[in-house]
């Protein structure tokens, strides 16, 4: 099996009562608590089922892939001199529009799928010719 990490940026709970939930499941993964959520990394069948129950407990909550395992030398603050971590800016930016991406999450209407978006048929060389040559 294969070890997977996510990065989970919570909207509503705070990181420390999630990852005494995540304690209390006795999963078998490795949790970083952090100021915006918890990165939890171990096998991907366990992470899944972990993301899906926080899921269910805060809707709000977006969970991403990152290719780091917590600790990895090469994204550590401690090993790198300090500073703020690569791309935490961003992160920091999308933390602060969360809730309003909750709320309207929360308006959507999960009980229907998605409407099928066709896409539009690839314009052929010869017409783009056409239409530039048309331009001129």
């Amino acid at each position: 099996m294969s070890k997977i990490t996510r990065l989970v940026v919570l909207s509503s709970e705070l990181p420390s009562e999630m990852h005494l939930l995540i304690y209390e499941l006795h999963a078998d993964v490795t949790i970083k608590e952090t100021c915006y959520g918890l990165l939890i990394h171990g096998e991907e069948a366990m992470v899944t089922a972990l993301v899906n129950t926080i899921r269910r407990i805060d809707p709000g909550a977006f969970i991403k892939e990152r290719g780091f395992i917590p600790g990895d030398p090469r994204r550590c603050r401690a090993d790198r001199g300090g500073g703020a971590r690569p791309g935490f800016y961003s992160l920091q930016k999308e933390y602060e529009v969360l809730p309003a991406l909750s709320s309207a999450l929360a308006e959507m209407p999960y009980d229907e799928p998605p409407a099928h978006v066709k896409k539009p048929e690839k314009m052929s060389v010869e017409r783009l010719r056409e239409v530039v040559d048309a331009d001129l």
